[in-house]
């Protein structure tokens, strides 16, 4: 049986080999005291959620979101990641995922979950087509970004 948990910072150890893993899959080069860092401080923040998949007490799984505030939506939330283990991937386990996410949003009263789908993840996994069966839309717009 797979269970769900909120996250914490207790649990930072565990998920970052769950990153690490989540962000080679994709491409993404992020260096692991980096995302060790920073799934520590989500963890622990009020403004982030990460929840953790687990059978028999292994991570098998991950979602994480975020809470932000703008003119054009007031609350939104991003789909910061979520990633299921390749075998333990079909069993609905992202649903789940997912699902807790959008439940802390709507607590938090958000008005729109956003999520950004990475070029690799696309052409791999075909992800704007499963999203788009769970109700999201395509924004039309395009993500940029500017190293500081």
């Amino acid at each position: 049986m797979i269970t769900l948990k909120h996250a914490t910072g207790a649990d930072a150890h565990r998920l970052t080999d769950l990153y690490v893993d989540f962000y080679a899959e994709d491409a993404i080069d992020v260096p692991r005291e980096r995302v060790a860092e920073n799934v520590a401080f989500m963890a622990e923040d009020d403004r982030a959620a990460i929840w953790i998949a687990e059978r028999n007490g292994e991570p098998v799984g991950m979602s994480s979101a975020t809470i932000t505030f703008g003119v054009e939506f007031g609350w939104a939330c991003e789909l910061e990641d979520l990633y299921i283990r390749p075998d333990h991937r079909g069993q609905g386990l992202s649903r789940r995922l997912l699902g807790a996410a959008i439940d802390w949003a709507r607590d938090r009263e958000v008005t729109q979950v956003i999520l950004v789908i990475t070029p690799e993840a696309e052409a791999e996994q075909g992800l704007s087509a499963y999203y788009r069966k769970l109700g999201f839309q395509e924004s039309g717009r395009v993500t940029m970004y500017l190293d500081v």
